[in-house]
Formats: structure tokens, C-alpha cells, sequence
């Protein structure tokens, strides 16, 4: 029996599925959801009622306003209405995630908001998560537990981001009842592409099957730059290399493709981008 194997045993399998905030809103437009977008997600989710739990990313609710306040570096007097920008930045997230929680509650389906600044907090550079247990008995309840970026406070009196990425690395890492079968970034493009020398006429091409240790060798192609303070895609495929530490395999699709997030949760073959794991 492998290693992998003797994690499934006597525990339960569970997707963690990451809805990108640049999928959910428009990142050029503050506060502007992508209703009919946003609306089709959740259907899918619904329609594949499989145990999951559900992260998202902060789009143009968050990512504007952690930027003009500079969030990500902590308290710095020499920014206006810093410590303000930081309650607004998590009150924003908070609207947007109540928007997603509550187009589940208007479709019957139990879920349920877990604030991210609230069961993590950071130790000098070490994330402490100190609630893990609340989430494994909503799922325990069937209930679907959705976390989101938000801000984080540390113990030194200051404060940074938690990105949706940091937080699908901490569950992927402390689940003790649930095993992680497979992490799923919904984006808003196929996944990951790099640039094509093999030809003059088509420029980029899609990665779609690779393995986690080749990842540092792609030549990552330039699809445009959209206001984001977590990292990008270089800040994704690091998270992603430290996630498959825990052989959990990684798949990024398109979220904009019909029923591509019910086919991605119900494991069915589509085009996207595979991380596997050896």
C-alpha cells in the first residue's frame, strides 16, 4: 500500500475548489460582479453535489483596495488611512463573499461564510491556523464551507493578505478527517500556457498534462496584466509545487467554458492544464 493510499484509508475525499476573483468580477470595474458568470458557478457546483469546499479570490473587490492601502506590507504610517483602507479592504471582501453565499441559500443549498481573519493569524512569517475543526464538522453536516481572501493580523502587531492560494496550502496541510483528492483552480483561461517557439503563427500554447517538478522549466507566455497583489500565475505555480508536496494532484480550467466546473468536480475529461503528481 502507498503512501497515498494509506491516507485514503478511513478518511473522506474532498475537492477544494479556488474560484478566481478576475473569473467572479470584471478587475477593471471596482465592486462589479459578473452575475451571470458568478450564477452559472454556483448551478455547477450544486448540480455536481460533491463534498467540497470552496475558496475565492478577492477580484475587484479586494485586490483595489489592498493596493491603494498596500495591505500585503503591513503597517506603514507614511499611508494615509492605512489602518481604515484595512477595514474597508475586509469589509468589501466580506459584501462579495455574502453575494456568492447567499445565491447558494436561494437555490436550498446549505452553506456557510468561514472569515479567513478570523481562525488564521501569522506568527512572524508562519501561518497559524487555528480552527480546522470548524470546517471539518460543517462538512461533517453537509454543508458547504466557503472561505475567501482576506486580511490576516499577525501577533507582531501588524497585519498582511491571506490570499486564496495560502489558505488551499494550510487545508491541504491540516485536514486531519477529510483528504484532499484534488485541488481545482477555476481561471478564466484554459490554464497555464507558455510561449510557443515551435512555431511562428501560434504564439502561446496550453500546458496540458505535466508533472509538478517540471513546472520551473516552463517558459510562462504574457496573457496581460490585471491588478494583483497575491502573486499571479508565478505566485500560483508556487503554491501549486508546495501543494503537490502533499500528492494532491492540481488541475486549472476555464471557468467561462460551459459546465467545465461540473465536469472538473465530477473528474471528467476536458481541456485544461493537469498537474500530476509522481
Amino acid at each position: 500500500m502507498d503512501e497515498r493510499e494509506l491516507k485514503l484509508k478511513g478518511k473522506n475525499e474532498i475537492l477544494l475548489l479556488k474560484l478566481g476573483g478576475s473569473l467572479l468580477t470584471d478587475k477593471n470595474k471596482p465592486f462589479y460582479i459578473r452575475e451571470d458568470v458568478a450564477k452559472s458557478t454556483i448551478q455547477q457546483i450544486i448540480n455536481a453535489n460533491e463534498k467540497v469546499i470552496l475558496i475565492h479570490g478577492g477580484g475587484s473587490f479586494g485586490h483595489p483596495l489592498a493596493k491603494k492601502y498596500s495591505i500585503s506590507k503591513g503597517v506603514n504610517n507614511s499611508i494615509p488611512n492605512q489602518i481604515y483602507g484595512l477595514t474597508e479592504t475586509h469589509q468589501a471582501m466580506t459584501k462579495f463573499n455574502s453575494y456568492l453565499v447567499n445565491l447558494f441559500l436561494e437555490r436550498n443549498y446549505p452553506s456557510f461564510s468561514i472569515q479567513p481573519s478570523s481562525i488564521f493569524i501569522k506568527d512572524a512569517d508562519k501561518i497559524i491556523f487555528k480552527s480546522v475543526d470548524i470546517i471539518e464538522t460543517a462538512l461533517d453536516l453537509n454543508i458547504l464551507p466557503i472561505l475567501y481572501g482576506d486580511i490576516i493580523f499577525s501577533k507582531q502587531g501588524s497585519f498582511s493578505i491571506i490570499s486564496g492560494d495560502q489558505i488551499i496550502f494550510e487545508l491541504c496541510e491540516k485536514l486531519r478527517k477529510y483528504y484532499v483528492s484534488k485541488v481545482i483552480f477555476a481561471l478564466e483561461t484554459d490554464g497555464i500556457f507558455i510561449n510557443n517557439k515551435d512555431s511562428r503563427e501560434i504564439k502561446v500554447k496550453l500546458v496540458s498534462e505535466i508533472f509538478v517538478d517540471e513546472l520551473d522549466d516552463l517558459d510562462l507566455a504574457d496573457l496581460g496584466k490585471k491588478i494583483d497583489v497575491t502573486g499571479g500565475i508565478k505566485g500560483k505555480i508556487d503554491f501549486i509545487k508546495q501543494i503537490c508536496k502533499f500528492n494532491v494532484p492540481v488541475q486549472l480550467i476555464n471557468g467561462l467554458k460551459e459546465n467545465y466546473i461540473y465536469l472538473s468536480l465530477k473528474n471528467k475529461k476536458i481541456t485544461c492544464t493537469n498537474i500530476n503528481i509522481k
